[in-house]
Order: C-alpha cells, then structure tokens, then sequence
C-alpha cells in the first residue's frame, strides 16, 4: 500500500508538470483511490490477522466435524479460488498487450508521414510549390522584371529568398512552424531592402504581404492542427504511463501474494512484459498454485486460510479499473486522431484557392484512407475483444 502511494506521488511529481497533465493524471487516480481505500479495509481484514497460524490451527480443528457436503463446498471454494489466480495471469497479459497496442499507436509512420511532407516548401501534392510561388510572387510584385534591385542582382536576391524558404532547419522539422517562420522571414528581407533604396517601395511590401497571406494561412492552419493534436496526444500519454505503472503493481501485488518478495526492487528497470515473461505467466502461477494444494489435497480449509492463495476482492475492482480505463484510453486515441484529421481537411478545403482542386480532393482521400488502415491495424493490436473475454473468465464464479 505504501509503495503504492509513493509510486504514485512520484509519477505526479517527476511526470505532471503542468496544470492540464496534472488534470489529465487525476482523472486516471481520481477512482483508483476508492479503490484503495476499499483495499485498505480488507487488509486490515484478511493480511492484519495477528494469531493467523492460531487462526489455522483452530480451522484444521474444526475441518474434522464437517459433513461431507461442507467439505464438498470448500472443495468447490478452493477450486473457485485456484481459477482466479491463475486466470488473473491470462487478464494482465491480455492488458498488458493492449497497453502495448496503445503505445505503438505512436508508430503510424506513413499517416503522419503524408501530414508533415505538406510541410515541405518544394511539395507539390496539392497543387503548388511554396518555393515556386514565392519566386513568382517576388518576380511579380518586387522585382518586376528589373535586372537588379537596389544594386543587387536578381539572380543573387532570389537566391536569398530560396535559402531562407528551403533552409535545412525547415526540411528536417516536421511542424509547419519553420515554414511559417520563413515566409515571414522573406517579407522582412523585402522590407528591409525597400529601405535601404528606391527600387522598392512601401506599396510593393504591402502588395507582397497580400500575394503571401493566403499561403501563410496555410500554413499556420497545418501548424496550429499540428499543435493541439500533439498536446493532446501529450495529455493522454500521461494517463498511458500511469496506467502502465498501475498494471505493474497489480502484477506485483498478484505475483508476491503467491510468492511473497518474488518480484524485488531491481526488477524494476524491466518492462513489464518482461516481468511477465519472468515472474507471471499462467504456466508459472499454475505449477506453483498447485505445488502448494497438492502438497496436502484434501486440506481446503487450510489452504483457503493460506496467505499465499488469498484472492481478495478489491483485486476484481482493480481488474476492472484497468479495463475500463484501456477502453477509455482507446477511443480517445483514435478520437484524436479524427480529429486531427478533420482539422487537416479544413485547411486543406480552404487553400483550394492556391492549390489544384483534384489534387488537393485526392490528398484529403489519401489521408482519410490511411488513418482507416491506422484504426484497423490499431483495433486488431488493441485486441479489445480478447480483454473483455479474459475479464469476464476472471469474474466468473
């Protein structure tokens, strides 16, 4: 319990920095303490017992007036009780699996990778080069067809113009924002050069910045969807990780129940599918749950005061906060991501007007098909179907 709480407070100390993460971790915590404060009680009952080898004791005294019909009850009790233990191994492998589904969600390489080739002035897939049209806009509304521009050759201002678009800073970062940044970049280059002579005037700038503000609206639409499907997925992958360290404990309480101190401190720095692997499989509980019944088959009632094989019931609730809050988890992902993508074709929608329309169409179908595969690829690694199964097998009696 106490490792727990620390677990805890750690994650929302070293994890949380910020007021809408910290939100977003409560949420997760808010019903798990319930939950702890159920546990709590039942410790105080079932792991509190001062005289528990007494308690036993008097038990095995007892066990020796029941019918045959008690005994065939706590027969059926110990077999009840084996079932969970062992079944709860199958429940957190199925949770840990779909946690990982969760996680690898971030790998949708060739969705994103669609999304942030947009960004890339020398992309052409909607119709329009950024590189392209910044040169003929600055050939039309600055140069004009002169040879030179206050004392700079055409040849040479273009050439500063094109570094500061296709700059590498720009090529290698995914966010729209260095575009953004470039576009007004070659304004201020402009302005700057209306200054410093008379070959450009204030009119021109002005005239500049019109020809521009349609491109640079595109691109801040492409950035500002970018940036709050980021912060989102930022908010959720808090609640991922504290649910992650919420099954390793679970794991941990299970495994050391049966098996006191198996899982130790330096086991910490495994992921928990090793764990698993290591400590938690169905074959390992299994031979271990039934090394201690058959030691002595026909003892049930000792074995259902053992400490090794208590099953409580707050470890059901657990079960099913865990469940419940992948399920949750899963449907925001994907939720964001539509999102995401409905922002994108917006902005995508409204630069018709500089780009080519049929191109732009196919785009907005390309990228809707691909996050279609990205779910499907996804519900089939989440595997909600194979959670829910394991779940109920747990909770039945």
């Amino acid at each position: 319990m106490k490792k727990l709480l620390i677990i805890i407070v750690i994650i929302s100390t070293s994890i949380v920095t910020g007021q809408t993460k910290r939100d977003s971790l409560n949420v997760l915590y808010k019903n798990y303490f319930e939950l702890l404060k159920t546990k709590e009680k039942l410790d105080t009952i079932v792991f509190k017992v001062k005289n528990f080898e007494e308690l036993m004791r008097s038990n095995n005294q007892i066990i020796q007036k029941f019918s045959d019909a008690e005994l065939f009850g706590l027969k059926n009790q110990l077999e009840q009780r084996r079932k969970k233990i062992i079944n709860t191994t199958e429940f957190v492998f199925a949770s840990n699996a779909s946690l990982n589904a969760i996680k690898q969600l971030d790998a949708t390489s060739d969705y994103l990778t669609q999304i942030s080739s947009l960004n890339n002035p020398e992309n052409s897939d909607l119709g329009f080069s950024l590189s392209i049209e910044i040169t003929k806009i600055i050939e039309q509304e600055i140069i004009k067809g002169n040879r030179k521009i206050n004392g700079v050759k055409k040849k040479k201002f273009l050439l500063f113009v094109n570094n500061i678009i296709n700059s590498p800073l720009a090529e290698k970062i995914t966010s729209a924002i260095p575009v953004v940044s470039s576009i007004k970049s070659v304004v201020n280059l402009v302005m700057a050069n209306a200054l410093n002579g008379n070959d450009v005037s204030i009119d021109d700038v002005v005239e500049l910045k019109k020809s521009l503000k349609v491109y640079l609206e595109h691109y801040e639409g492409l950035a500002r969807s970018q940036t709050e499907f980021e912060q989102n997925l930022n908010n959720l992958d808090i609640r991922k990780e504290g649910l992650v360290l919420l099954l390793t404990q679970y794991t941990t309480e299970r495994s050391n129940t049966l098996n006191p101190n198996e899982i130790s401190e330096k086991d910490k720095k495994l992921s928990l599918t090793n764990v698993i692997n290591k400590y938690y499989t169905k074959s390992i509980v299994q031979q271990r749950v039934d090394k201690i019944i058959n030691a002595k088959p026909l003892d049930y009632n000792n074995h259902l005061t053992n400490k090794n094989l208590i099953f409580p019931n707050y470890a059901l609730n657990q079960a099913k906060f865990i469940r419940d809050e992948i399920e949750s988890l899963s449907k925001e992902y994907i939720s964001i991501f539509t999102t995401y993508q409905s922002a994108l074709k917006k902005v995508l929608e409204k630069s018709k007007e500089i780009g080519d329309k049929n191109k732009i169409d196919t785009k907005i179908f390309e990228l809707e098909a691909k996050l279609l595969a990205v779910q499907v690829t996804f519900d089939d690694n989440l595997n909600i179907y194979n959670l829910n199964s394991k779940f109920k097998t747990l909770m039945e009696y």
